[in-house]
């Protein structure tokens, strides 16, 4: 049978000449957008990082951080599918609009119809949106303007509409359990190798001290932290970073921040993480931990807390670390 031909040749290859363009095409186009990406990451702030919806959730909730929820969706996007009615809060600002809202007070004014007043540098930015390539346009947009506090949610605005949304459980460590891990007292057994991060903000561990023992990464850099890798976390903060083998333990003032962190831990797949219930305001071992009340970062820092030290019950700190399964019965 005589085969089909046309003027530029068979039927047959002028067909497998347009698929591979198509595909040239798409594989391109795909590396451009992979590309656009990582361009954007390059200009991000840098303590940038991507929440889960928990994490967002558990922020919104109980306020860890100073922080601003951005929808930067078009006007009729978030007319046709608002945001859940726990982000009520939340800040409609389209993406093409963000840089102008971030270069003045009275911009921002402008734009936001005086509902918030403009952001201060301790505050987190997060961009809800429909891509990741619209959230990070606007982080981007926020530092070039000087914000280095930036999120943008994982999965986007459609994330959001899981119905089953679960948080992370809440483990809590009390103060005995915790001191007998950090070798503070003889609990019957070596002092575990569990890392017991403090998350407080530098001026609270500089003028209240800090419990012996404890490491430090602020609050607002956990987030990014958790998304570093081994050898940037140990050069940024100069201690290893955790794996999921080993214990954590999280510690604040009292115990909110420690359990956004939890949460931020379980995200990064850590399933060893404690929360210490009392925090520093229960400590009350060492004169040099100071008891405070609680402040934000312009605020008048309070005056320290009298207090009456208290004695540790080694037994019941042994009971706690066999029940958390810290040490062996």
């Amino acid at each position: 049978m005589p085969s089909i031909t046309n003027v530029g040749g068979s039927l047959t290859s002028a067909v497998a000449l347009t698929l591979i363009a198509w595909a040239v095409r798409f594989v391109r186009a795909r590396n451009s957008r992979k590309q656009d990406e990582r361009d954007l990451h390059k200009q991000l702030g840098r303590y940038h990082a991507s929440l889960s919806v928990p994490a967002l959730q558990l922020l919104v909730q109980t306020d860890p951080i100073p922080h601003i929820v951005v929808d930067i969706r078009d006007k009729h996007s978030t007319q046709q599918q608002p945001l859940p009615p726990q982000y009520d809060q939340a800040l409609a600002i389209p993406v093409n609009q963000i840089q102008h809202a971030l270069q003045s007070a009275p911009a921002w004014s402008a734009c936001t119809s005086n509902r918030l007043p403009y952001p201060e540098a301790e505050q987190t930015l997060v961009f809800i949106g429909e891509s990741d390539k619209q959230m990070l346009q606007a982080a981007t947009h926020a530092a070039r303007h000087g914000f280095s506090r930036t999120a943008t949610l994982t999965g986007g605005v459609q994330a959001l509409q899981d119905a089953n949304i679960q948080l992370a459980e809440k483990r809590f460590i009390n103060r005995d359990a915790v001191a007998a891990v950090l070798g503070h007292v003889d609990a019957g057994c070596p002092p575990q190798e569990a890392l017991v991060l403090d998350i407080r903000r530098h001026d609270e561990r500089s003028m209240y001290g800090s419990i012996p023992g404890t490491v430090h990464v602020p609050a607002h850099q956990l987030p990014m932290a958790f998304q570093m890798e081994p050898d940037s976390w140990e050069d940024t903060f100069h201690f290893p970073q955790p794996s999921n083998a080993d214990w954590v333990i999280m510690q604040c003032r009292t115990n909110k921040r420690a359990t956004w962190a939890a949460q931020l831990a379980a995200d990064a797949g850590l399933t060893n993480c404690l929360i210490y219930k009392q925090g520093v305001y229960g400590w009350r071992l060492q004169p040099e931990v100071k008891v405070y009340s609680s402040y934000e970062v312009g605020d008048a820092p309070p005056e320290p807390e009298h207090i009456d030290l208290d004695d540790v019950d080694p037994a019941a700190a042994r009971a706690e670390l066999i029940h958390l399964g810290i040490i062996p019965a």
